[in-house]
């Protein structure tokens, strides 16, 4: 296939707030090309940690991706940039859309942010709500395993997921003026995309503006799409007469054979502007961002074929939905019945996302005595995703949501640092339409929270508090006469969560890590209340308004080790769960669909992180650094069954090596076979994944600098399926995948 690109321009800057500088001499990083490095034991400050400490610095298992780390990771979904890291996974719904799974949980129980505060979409809902927020943009990638509930709220129960973006300057470039701009595209998804960035800055004020455009075609996969297809034949054979199977064995063929995933295009785009006043004690922000997205669910509904050439042609604005783009025919409300479920009567399912952002951060030093530092950061999102068939509107989810934060960082208290917060978030939720599963609710939660780190010779301690009160609204529910669910109510919840950590330096080579937290979730709105069919998983929806606060203990341990050249850190788990939350197959149909059920038992997850590097000295064939991880996790509920949508058993080993200009990597993963699965839940197979690039990198006159890159994905062209995702068994991971793209930083 071709490859087309889209030019434009950018520029970059970023900076850190440092608590023991003043604002104004907060340092600035700019991500040129730099020397070829590994960051998985670097010292990089973790910004999500109020305390302003580094990744090796944290009780709590964490990792950082920034740099050229982060450049060689980039995807077009979060789920997906992150699922090459240990113990971390994607809730995939094809290339397109993912969700990070960390330690085998996802959805609600993995907080996703945005410069530490909740990205506030409805990715948490269902697998198939993209994450509305560009990797490509970000500055780098902060990730918190285990419960992080808090810093970030009860939903965090699993883990957090904080990208770092510029929108609110937070320091004067040194020369005036930054930025950086990214062109790609790439082979198996005829990719055009397009992202860039500019700060200026003189004085005491700074401009950020970025953006970004990105449009692929349907991708190719490595023959069917099906993973099971004599079950898929099986179920169409029931549910038609004779007289309806007409073209079906064509449309089966066309759908699931051919080398490419119908119904995967995607196109999105989006931007950001924000302003700040930088003084030598405060600073002052406020920033606009907007994303849109409209792309194709696989195996959503019955795919016509031909979108690639479709959205090759179609330019549709935001206020039509495109009637060329999305479907081939007009269907009517009796074409969506129980009994009529032909080629002719559904078109595939796409959807619309929409996202603007209004932020503002106040933060200031020495702001009262007693007190070093203060920060209060406020976030205004409204979002709107609209689900269609073919046509018509199935559903439109909405959302409109206000969080407020406030950190007091203390003053030293002996060997003690210390942060107080509060929080504050108002969401407004609805889901409209036929085909609507989830009432409309108002969730108002308020929450404070107290961390300390005390540092002791060799030893560190880490504490934490945090209390919740969580009120969810539903003013006008609609449940079944007789559905499972009984009558809805308003409901309350007081989640609570404590935790304790400490760090034991051995040597400057050996340290052990320890940790032992307790945390509670309250049941999200979809898990309470949910009862309707969902047209994008195909699926029929059951919650349970009985549902009672999760609840989990999460013990765990770690070693760091650094002996020059040789490097590495392992962690072992250990979670139990009372009244875990999951989604199980009823065995039962309604409206053609499969029944899932929220429904509550004890569970235990048991889990293993090995990384491994050796730095190889540098000769007249380069620098070359080998490196290798591991994982493996393990979820069992009390009635000895296995926890749903589980990832599998991996090893990788990979290649580092760089030589004057030139750069290259190398990764191969092993997945093993995913035979632990819930009761009729589908056994995933394991696949190799080989992926690898070449980079020349080089420099002009001032700070330009240039990089050239070359990337093969997925070279052994393997079928490749996340047990992690709904969709695991109708759509398999991009196919043979060659991507070429150029960076330019200045």
């Amino acid at each position: 296939m071709s490859i087309s690109i889209r030019c434009s321009v950018a520029l970059t800057l970023f900076g850190y707030l440092m608590p023991t500088q003043s604002l104004a001499q907060q340092p600035a990083l700019n991500e040129a090309v730099a020397p070829h490095k590994h960051e998985m034991l670097e010292e990089v400050l973790v910004t999500a940690n109020p305390l302003g400490r580094d990744s090796n610095d944290l009780s709590q298992s964490a990792t950082v991706l920034e740099g050229q780390a982060l450049s060689r990771q980039l995807a077009s979904s979060l789920g997906e940039t992150l699922a090459r890291m240990p113990g971390l996974s994607n809730a995939s719904f094809g290339e397109n859309v993912g969700r990070p799974v960390i330690r085998g949980l996802q959805g609600a129980r993995v907080g996703v942010l945005n410069n530490s505060l909740a990205v506030s979409d409805a990715s948490s809902v269902s697998q198939d709500h993209a994450v509305s927020v560009e990797p490509f943009l970000t500055d780098q990638i902060e990730v918190l395993r285990g419960p992080a509930t808090l810093l970030f709220g009860s939903g965090a129960i699993g883990g957090v997921v904080n990208m770092v973006t510029p929108s609110i300057p937070q320091a004067i470039p040194e020369e005036g003026y930054s930025g950086r701009a990214t062109v790609q595209g790439n082979t198996a998804a005829d990719e055009e995309f397009a992202a860039g960035r500019l700060d200026l800055g003189q004085g005491a004020f700074a401009l950020h503006l970025d953006g970004f455009h990105r449009r692929t075609n349907d991708y190719d996969i490595p023959g069917r799409a099906a993973l099971y297809p004599e079950d898929e034949d099986e179920h169409e054979e029931e549910g038609h007469d004779e007289g309806e199977h007409e073209g079906e064995e064509e449309h089966s063929d066309e759908s699931s054979n051919d080398g490419t995933l119908a119904n995967s295009f995607l196109k999105n785009r989006g931007g950001t502007i924000g302003v700040s006043w930088i003084g030598e004690q405060w600073r002052f922000g406020v920033a606009y961002n907007e994303y849109k997205a409209d792309y194709g669910i696989p195996g959503g509904g019955h795919e016509h074929g031909g979108h690639e050439e479709e959205h090759d042609e179609d330019e549709h604005g935001d206020e039509e939905h495109g009637d060329e783009e999305h479907s081939d025919e007009e269907h009517s409300d009796e074409e969506h019945s129980d009994e009529e479920h032909s080629e002719e009567e559904e078109g595939p399912v796409t959807i619309r996302l929409r996202t603007e952002r209004t932020e503002a951060e106040v933060a200031g030093s020495n702001p009262l005595p007693g007190f070093e530092q203060f920060k209060v950061r406020f976030v205004d999102t409204s979002y709107k995703h609209t689900e269609f068939e073919g046509d018509e509107i199935g559903t439109v989810f909405e959302s409109d949501s206000t969080n407020t934060r406030v950190e007091l960082k203390h003053n030293s208290w002996g060997a003690w640092q210390g942060v107080f917060g509060f929080q504050y978030t108002d969401l407004d939720f609805s889901a409209v339409g036929a085909e609507a599963f989830i009432p409309n609710t108002n969730t108002k939660t308020t929450a404070a929270f107290w961390i300390e780190r005390g540092d002791f010779d060799a030893w560190q301690i880490d504490l934490g508090l945090r209390y919740e009160d969580v009120k969810i609204k539903v003013p006008n529910t609609l449940v079944l006469e007789e559905g499972p669910t009984g009558p809805s109510s308003d409901s309350d919840f007081q989640p609570f969560s404590a935790s304790a950590g400490t760090i034991w330096t051995i040597s400057d080579a050996v340290g052990l890590t320890g940790s032992v937290s307790y945390a509670e979730r309250a049941p999200g709105v979809e898990e309470l209340y949910a009862n309707g069919p969902h047209i994008a998983t195909q699926v029929f929806e059951v919650g349970d308004v009985s549902l009672s606060k999760e609840s989990t203990v999460h013990v765990e341990g770690g070693a760091r080790l650094d002996l020059g050249r040789f490097s590495g850190s392992a962690t072992v788990y250990m979670d139990q769960f009372s009244d875990y939350i999951y989604q199980s197959d009823s065995g039962l149909e309604e409206e053609g669909l499969p029944v899932l059920v929220w429904s509550q038992q004890n569970a235990d997850f048991v889990g293993a992180e090995v990384e491994l590097r050796y730095d190889f000295e540098e000769s007249k064939f380069g620098h070359w650094q080998v490196f290798s991880f591991a994982d493996v996790v393990d979820g069992e509920l009390s009635d000895n069954t296995d926890v749903p949508l589980m990832p599998p058993k991996r090893v990788a080993l990979g290649l580092d090596w760089d030589k004057g200009n030139w750069t290259a990597n190398v990764l191969w993963i092993h997945a093993y076979d995913q035979n632990n699965v819930a009761e009729l839940e589908t056994d995933t197979p394991g696949y190799d994944l080989l992926n690898a690039e070449l980079a020349l990198n080089g420099s002009g006159q001032d700070q330009f600098e240039w990089q050239i890159y070359l990337k093969g994905q997925n070279l052994l062209d393997e079928s490749i399926r996340n047990s992690t995702s709904y969709l695991k068994d109708q759509a398999p991971q991009i196919g043979l995948n060659i991507i070429f793209g150029v960076r330019v930083f200045f």
